[in-house]
């Protein structure tokens, strides 16, 4: 009797067990899904550092802008970094905007363009104003071109009222350079127009306008392509670049690795030179790479080697020999020239059949592009000379048989009117045909 009921009462345990858990199983899951949901996200401690220096960052931003809201202080007379602060502006780094912060570099881009009262500067990517604050304090007349429209505005807003500042909100690859600074241009061509003086200097070089700017890494090459060519606006150029960028379009010796179509483009519009090494704490907020200042002087359009040619088909032949780098030139030539012009034209450079593209200078590039067309256009020549005569011969021979042909029907006119036989001269046949009247 105690063993019946001791098993029905385990049996009833069972049931009761089962049916709790079935019951119960869906309900558990729900309330583990929420407990995970409510779960806080634990952050690295490299996170949390950076979490608080942003904090502090912007605690210190808070308390500098009250300070300056609380004074009535005047720009010029900031701090570049407190500058940067009271503009309120995150860098959109998809603009390329890296302020510049270091005093001390600004003075040094100034000192190599040598700013003087009265000159005529191009600003690209003013920022906060830092170096455009300098350009005033120097005397020179600034023409601004800002992307950003939020510094824009805060641009105009600080110097309104200032005919020494002009602001423009519009992307610089695609506003009009040349119509603004026109009558620069026109001027130094009045002046020019004189000729040099005994010392062969032409008066109308000291009127050009200068670039001073810390532009966005990314439109360098950009940039340079439209303000290079302007020799006869522009007389120096001093510009934020990358170092690894800077070192490779500036270098004048050949045959290095990094040697490029561009290093042959700025050298032969200008003199390009190096000012000085900045590093990334110079910059608010500081990029990933190293940079430098670096100069150019863009030459006269009266200075420009000769070309037999325009420009633009001279760098396409360039491009041409740069095509593939790792292969010689001879081989990239093929798609320029035939063999025998190129065989020609290395001999006349002095350099061997196993020459690379990296390996000519500015000049040599110059001298075979010159030798190149100038032997194409005599092969045209001979070819157009050829092919001329041989059309003279063609066609003196079709005169003959056209004059022979009417003198023929001329003789037959002439029997048939006074009543004679004449011998068909056209008649292939063996039987010689005969004209009756």
């Amino acid at each position: 009797r105690n063993r019946v009921v001791a098993e029905m009462d385990c049996r009833a345990r069972a049931s009761l067990h089962a049916t709790a858990s079935t019951s119960a199983a869906p309900r558990a899951r729900r309330l583990d899904v929420r407990c995970m949901a409510r779960k806080p996200t634990r952050l690295s401690q490299n996170k949390k550092n950076a979490k608080l220096r942003e904090n502090a960052e912007k605690a210190r931003r808070t308390k500098l802008r009250r300070e300056l809201n609380s004074r009535s202080t005047a720009p010029g007379e900031l701090t570049p970094q407190q500058r940067v602060d009271a503009a309120d502006h995150e860098a959109r780094r998809w603009l390329g905007q890296h302020f510049l912060i270091d005093h001390s570099v600004i003075l040094d881009a100034l000192d190599a363009a040598a700013v003087t009262d009265g000159d005529r500067i191009l600003e690209i990517g003013p920022g906060t104003g830092n170096l455009t604050v300098e350009l005033v304090k120097a005397g020179a007349v600034i023409t601004a071109v800002e992307k950003d429209r939020n510094l824009a505005d805060k641009l105009r807003t600080q110097y309104d009222g200032d005919d020494a500042v002009t602001v423009h909100e519009a992307d610089f690859l695609k506003w009009n350079v040349a119509r603004e600074f026109e009558h620069v241009t026109a001027k130094v061509a009045a002046l020019n127009a004189i000729g040099a003086d005994e010392r062969g200097v032409y008066p109308g070089d000291a009127h050009r306008a200068k670039v001073v700017a810390n532009i966005p890494y990314n439109i360098t090459t950009d940039i340079l392509k439209t303000l290079l060519p302007m020799g006869d606006t522009f007389r120096d150029m001093v510009f934020m670049f990358q170092e690894e960028v800077a070192r490779r379009l500036i270098r004048q010796d050949s045959g290095a690795s990094d040697y490029r179509p561009m290093s042959v483009r700025v050298h032969y519009y200008s003199e390009p030179y190096y000012i000085r090494p900045v590093t990334a704490s110079c910059f608010d907020p500081p990029p990933n790479v190293e940079s430098c200042l670096v100069g150019f002087r863009p030459k006269p359009r009266r200075e420009l080697p000769a070309l037999r040619g325009t420009e633009k088909q001279f760098f396409s032949f360039v491009q041409a020999c740069f095509a593939q780098k790792r292969k010689m030139l001879k081989n990239n030539l093929r798609a320029v020239c035939d063999d025998e012009i190129i065989a020609a034209a290395l001999e006349y450079l002095g350099r061997d059949e196993k020459t690379r593209a990296q390996q000519l200078t500015m000049d040599e590039y110059v001298r075979l592009f010159n030798f190149v067309r100038s032997s194409k256009g005599a092969s045209k020549q001979r070819e157009s000379e050829s092919s001329r005569v041989e059309s003279a011969g063609k066609e003196s021979k079709s005169v003959r048989e056209r004059r022979a042909r009417v003198e023929r029907a001329t003789s037959r006119l002439v029997a048939q009117a006074v009543g004679r036989d004449v011998l068909d001269e056209d008649d292939d046949d063996d039987d010689e045909g005969i004209i009756e009247v």
